[in-house]
């Protein structure tokens, strides 16, 4: 029963189109909506605000024009049963009259093997179920404290032996109004629909907006509020403690997964090491009766000074 229940919630965050389990109307590719990186995920994806590093490129492409020093993020995540989603990135500054930044990420999520069965029950083989998002991305200082920035994603879709693909971009704005406030603006996944044979399925497209402020270097607090086309309204709440420099707590909640799931589905929390400038983090979000999922992630830095990565600004 739990790997019914599994499958069944696999299909609805990365297989939305697949014509014999959705319905029409319903949004593809929702595997886009899973966060990346620990450090986000922990804090309640809640990072609009805050993503100016090898993040930017799915969290808010506008950080970019903020981003002091080369940086490669890497991501691990165990999901429910054998489902599994990875994701790697690499963002450089470049020398432009104006602070800019380029960026390159790649996100896949993928089934393992799951056995086939016929409408009767009879197994008919093995077969798998994999998603994959490529990004490039490029975000530039428009003022001093604006910056504002663009994602081209190309995403794939392949069940058992059917493919689609789509294409699509985020847009996104930020602000740092004060050395302790950011605020920030995302619209994602505006793009092609995702098609498998004669079914099609909107994007998860969605509109951010979103706030970070750091009441004393000890602490960051996050809010982000979120629309989606299907008219949905969700929030997102993170908080991070660094009771030392090397060390940062972090917890939140979003109600992203409480519609579907339970209140608890709602918490996040998880804990970052800092080892000369580099970032060891973990997280766990609980999802009910399906389980836990289990993030790993590696922020690595090249030249940024300690004090410009703390800092909002």
């Amino acid at each position: 029963m739990k790997f019914l229940k599994t499958w069944a919630f696999f299909l609805g965050l990365g297989a939305c189109s697949l014509p014999l389990h959705a319905s029409s109307g319903t949004e593809g590719a929702a595997f886009l909506d899973i966060p990346v990186g620990a450090g986000p995920a922990a804090l309640g994806s809640a990072y609009s605000a805050l993503a100016t590093n090898a993040y930017a490129p799915v969290w808010n492409p506008a950080g970019l024009g903020f981003l002091s020093a080369p940086e490669i993020a890497g991501q691990h995540l165990s999901y429910i049963e054998s489902v599994h989603d990875e994701f790697a990135s690499f963002a450089l500054p470049l020398k432009t009259s104006l602070p800019a930044g380029l960026a390159a990420a790649a996100q896949y999520l993928g089934s393992g093997d799951i056995a086939g069965t016929d409408p009767g029950g009879k197994p008919i083989g093995d077969f798998s179920v994999h998603y994959g998002a490529y990004s490039l991305a490029y975000g530039q200082k428009v003022t001093e404290k604006l910056a504002l920035g663009v994602t081209g994603k190309v995403i794939n879709a392949q069940i058992a032996d059917v493919s689609a693909n789509a294409y699509a971009a985020d847009l996104g704005a930020l602000y740092k109004a004060r050395n302790d406030l950011s605020l920030a603006a995302t619209v994602t996944n505006l793009g092609s629909k995702l098609t498998f044979s004669d079914q099609s399925d909107s994007l998860p497209l969605a509109f951010h907006l979103a706030a970070a402020y750091q009441p004393e270097k000890h602490w960051i607090l996050a809010l982000e509020g979120l629309q989606t086309k299907v008219g949905q309204t969700n929030g997102r709440l993170g908080m991070e403690w660094r009771p030392i420099e090397a060390v940062a707590i972090r917890g939140g909640y979003k109600t992203d997964t409480t519609k579907e799931l339970s209140a608890l589905a709602g918490l996040t929390t998880g804990v970052g090491i800092n080892v000369w400038g580099q970032e060891f983090a973990y997280a766990w979000l609980p999802y009910g009766d399906l389980g836990d999922t289990q993030y790993f992630s590696l922020l690595l830095h090249f030249g940024a000074k300690d004090q410009e990565k703390r800092n909002l600004i």
